[in-house]
């Protein structure tokens, strides 16, 4: 899958919210390096996140 798929396709980790478009951070997980995707609204209200594959929870 190309980069540009993968990002029409990403979603916030927080509340699930597609990014595409958005100025949405992009992110390697600190414990297993897959990437995570939170949208502005989640990073401003330093919503918690769960990394979809390895369970780390970061602010």
């Amino acid at each position: 899958m190309s980069e540009t798929e993968q990002q029409s396709e990403s979603q916030c980790v927080s509340c699930g919210i597609k990014v595409a478009a958005m100025n949405a951070a992009a992110f390697d997980c600190p414990e297993c390096g897959t990437e995570i995707h939170r949208c502005p609204t989640c990073r401003k209200q330093s919503n918690l996140y769960e990394c979809p594959d390895c369970g780390f929870r970061g602010p």
